[in-house]
């Protein structure tokens, strides 16, 4: 609802899908910055209390922009600003959130326990656009904003009631920041399985992740469904993202292979592709749960070979380079996009995003084919 709401309450100000391009690299421009020290706070502090304490900020900031909304006052760079502030929360909680998992459930459940987490990860993707789009027909921006504030709420009550692990399971600092750091990145440098799949996650994060600012874009003026429509394009997606979520939960629980992870990202890139030319709803709708289901396929599976394959001690801090490369560069993406989609209209941003990829995607099966033949049931404990 927050996502939804924020980019049709932008577009709404501006009428610009360069502007939309903006708020989202604004957004996301604290994981560039802050992910790497996230991952040694990871590594080095009670993982429970920065997640609680994560999700209360961002309930706060939800709640600001509610106010802002419902008093008519809000502007622009009021947006820019909550946006930024909750990239940085974001970014502070996603290597914790990545490296928690194993800490929950025990090894032989990681590759299911990981799936189901995207699961239900996406299923707010289905109820929360819808709801968020009938309540912006109802002219009740505000309302979305609320609600996501409270969920916040809720989120940080049920983590504080969670055993995420005995403290002794945790890395302690043994050195300075920047000495646990760079252990993580040595570990990065004599590892080629994990650098390749942390450099591969660089592709969709820079050509294929900005299709989501230019939604209201395609909602409002290509498709012309409006702000209803906005909500049922973004819930096609979570729609295909739960069922790939829950395909790969029951049919691969030990956490999928390469060839899994391949075939995930090149049908994101066709299916990207396929929404970005077409001007037909249902084929649309077709399109962005297709890219939904391969998008959970691609990234559950990237997750899961990463936190088997890295030992424990090492998890959070891999995990945080992992966040930068699939989430940090986000940014320039997105104002790549917006530029694109400004000068030359948000289908070729998006075609020419998917294509990119593709290209990507068959370099590294050429010139690395051991990532293919990799199964995450086959690899030994990593402690």
């Amino acid at each position: 609802m927050q996502g939804t709401a924020q980019g049709w309450l932008v577009f709404e100000l501006t009428n610009s899908p360069g502007l939309l391009g903006l708020t989202s690299a604004v957004a996301n421009s604290p994981t560039l910055f802050l992910s790497l020290f996230a991952g040694v706070l990871a590594d080095q502090i009670d993982r429970r209390r920065l997640l609680v304490a994560t999700q209360l900020a961002a309930a706060v900031l939800a709640a600001l922009l509610a106010v802002l909304t419902m008093t008519g006052v809000v502007a622009f760079w009021h947006v820019l600003v909550i946006a930024g502030l909750g990239g940085a929360v974001g970014a502070l909680a996603m290597p914790a959130f990545t490296a928690v998992v194993s800490t929950i459930v025990p090894r032989p459940a990681i590759g299911n326990a990981v799936a189901l987490n995207s699961a239900q990860f996406n299923l707010g993707r289905i109820i929360g656009p819808t709801a968020a789009g009938a309540a912006i027909a109802a002219g009740g921006l505000a309302l979305a904003f609320w609600a996501n504030a409270a969920a916040l709420l809720i989120v940080a009550v049920v983590l504080a009631t969670i055993r995420i692990g005995p403290a002794s399971e945790l890395a302690r600092a043994e050195a300075s920041v920047w000495a646990n750091l760079w252990a993580g990145i040595a570990h990065l440098r004599r590892d080629r399985t994990i650098r390749v799949l942390v450099l591969l996650a660089v592709a969709p994060a820079l050509f294929i992740l900005n299709y989501m600012p230019l939604m209201p874009v395609y909602a409002r003026d290509i498709l012309q469904i409006g702000a209803p429509g906005l909500g049922l394009l973004t819930a096609a997606i979570g729609v295909g993202a739960l069922s790939g979520a829950l395909s790969v939960a029951v049919l691969r629980p030990s956490g999928g292979s390469g060839r899994l992870l391949i075939a995930g990202l090149t049908l994101v890139s066709t299916s990207l592709v396929g929404f970005a030319v077409s001007r037909w709803v249902p084929l649309s709708l077709v399109a962005l749960a297709v890219l939904g289901a391969s998008q959970v396929a691609y990234y559950t599976t990237t997750s899961t070979l990463i936190q088997m394959l890295v030992p424990a001690r090492l998890r959070g801090r891999v995990s945080s380079i992992y966040v930068l490369a699939s989430l940090g560069v986000i940014p320039f993406g997105n104002l790549f996009a917006g530029i694109v989609a400004e000068r030359f209209g948000p289908p070729w941003a998006l075609a020419g995003g998917g294509v990119a990829t593709l290209l990507v995607v068959g370099y590294v099966v050429a010139t690395f084919p051991e990532l293919v033949r990799l199964e995450a049931g086959s690899i030994e404990a990593r402690e």
